[in-house]
């Protein structure tokens, strides 16, 4: 039997062409990919990779500030404690009155009884209420001592219409002679002679001013007068 097909075997160009034809097609290219999601783990590392680590002893924490001390005040000097306990010596009797801090030169205070002391200021008390006169006192002894006066004359009277014949602004001038602030400016104090108003006055003998002796406070005990 005849086989057509036998001729087309044997034909070698035909042959390729069959070989083409069979060949399989090639496998389409898979699509391409986007760019991948990042996981929590990754996004966490990558906003953070800029940071230093800290040390191993924990974060730095600035010391708390130290609350500021006070300055301590200084000592007191010795002058300064003799004067604030200072302590009078003195004598009252009907028609005389004597005080002078304890220690006090003798012959200092004989010349101060005696009217050896030239008589500085007065300061007439009369007419005057226990208030008035204080006042008044403190004010005159502030001036004086302050302008370098060392013997000054208070005439606070003998009190012959007071009560039993005793002299209210006389007992009351023995302790605002002897009491802050004026214990630190009198040195002693003592019944005026006769020609000076005997009983009825008193001769007082006043420290030196002394930049270094400290301030002594008026105002504490009194309104300030030169307003």
């Amino acid at each position: 039997m005849h086989n057509p097909f036998k001729s087309l075997e044997k034909d070698p160009s035909l042959k390729a062409r069959m070989k083409k034809r069979r060949k399989p097609a090639a496998t389409p290219p898979a699509p391409a990919e986007g760019p991948r999601e990042k996981s929590e783990d990754e996004l966490f590392l990558h906003a953070f990779s800029d940071v230093t680590p800290l040390n191993k002893g924990g974060r730095d924490v600035a010391p708390a500030a130290a609350p500021p001390q006070a300055v301590p005040a200084s000592p007191p000097t010795f002058a300064r404690l003799l004067e604030e306990n200072i302590e009078f010596e003195m004598d009252y009797s009907h028609e005389f009155i004597t005080g002078q801090i304890r220690g006090l030169d003798p012959k200092i205070f004989r010349k101060l009884k005696g009217g050896e002391f030239s008589v500085q200021a007065h300061l007439d008390l009369h007419g005057m209420n226990a208030d008035q006169a204080k006042l008044a006192v403190l004010d005159f002894l502030r001036r004086c001592y302050m302008e370098g006066k060392r013997c000054v004359l208070l005439i606070p009277g003998r009190g012959r219409n007071s009560p039993q014949g005793q002299g209210v602004l006389r007992q009351e001038l023995t302790a605002w002679l002897t009491q802050a602030p004026l214990k630190r400016v009198v040195l002693a104090f003592t019944t005026a002679l006769p020609k000076h108003g005997g009983s009825g006055a008193v001769y007082l003998l006043l420290r030196q001013v002394r930049k270094d002796r400290g301030k002594i406070v008026w105002e504490e005990v009194f309104v300030d007068l030169d307003g």
